[in-house]
């Protein structure tokens, strides 16, 4: 929304908030498809979910509504509506829809819901240039991407295990809105990666090669540039002390 809108500016930010806060609901939705066993349902309510996550953070940044409602922290907000939606879905996606052995299913979701909690609460979550430290919880892009290609139980379980301990590292990854490096790329790849999903959900059962070639590629493509940052990193000469990043705003 333009920054010249005519409400009034309390308005304004609790207009941004409430746009915040309905992620949850659309994530108990979500989370009511799993029940149901409406996996395309669910899909589509996740990616509902993801694109209200994506225009509130403009829209606070515009309007600097930190300093018009400060009753209420946007970001603190936002953290407990993305770990619903983010985190606590699809994880009884993956478990509802057996996309782990059985035998591992409960272990598995509760080292997803364990290791997420932990990178949820990190004071030092992203750097100054907006890449995320250790992978940001996305389990909202990971568990539909493992449905919809189809992809068998023992390799969701290494993907899903090896990603939940990657939060616990500094393994960098960009942010898909707000990182420098690439963002016309890494906006164009996570567009994609989106809109793959959808469509692979109102397809399904049918699975389009293209919906296939992007649900693989957008996450090549993560991975690519985290372990390119990464590597840069790792050669760099020593940086100074970094100074956690305050968050006002999303």
């Amino acid at each position: 929304m333009p920054a010249d809108c005519d409400l009034p500016r309390p308005y304004r930010a609790f207009l941004v908030h409430a746009v915040t806060a309905s992620g949850v609901i659309v994530g108990f939705l979500g989370l009511q498809a799993v029940i149901d066993g409406a996996g395309r349902a669910a899909i589509l309510l996740l990616v509902a979910a993801q694109v209200l996550d994506g225009i509130d953070g403009p829209m606070a940044r515009s309007w600097q509504i930190s300093a018009l409602y400060p009753k209420l922290d946007g970001y603190l907000l936002d953290l407990v509506v993305d770990y619903v939606t983010c985190v606590v879905v699809p994880v009884a996606f993956i478990y509802h829809f057996d996309l782990v052995p059985t035998a591992l299913a409960m272990p598995i979701c509760a080292l997803v819901l364990f290791t997420s909690a932990l990178w949820f609460s990190r004071t030092d979550m992203t750097t100054d240039d907006h890449w995320f430290r250790g992978f940001p919880a996305t389990w909202n892009l990971v568990a539909p991407s493992c449905f919809l290609l189809g992809t068998g139980p023992v390799v969701n379980a290494v993907v899903i295990t090896a990603l939940a301990l990657l939060q616990l590292t500094d393994v960098p990854f960009a942010h898909p809105v707000q990182v420098v490096e690439r963002r016309v790329a890494n906006l164009a790849v996570t567009g994609a990666w989106i809109v793959a999903m959808t469509y692979g959900a109102i397809a399904f059962p049918e699975s389009p090669v293209l919906v296939r070639v992007v649900l693989l590629g957008a996450p090549l493509w993560t991975f690519a540039t985290s372990f390119e940052k990464w590597l840069a990193q790792r050669t760099a000469r020593p940086a100074t002390l970094e100074i956690p990043i305050a968050h006002s705003d999303r």
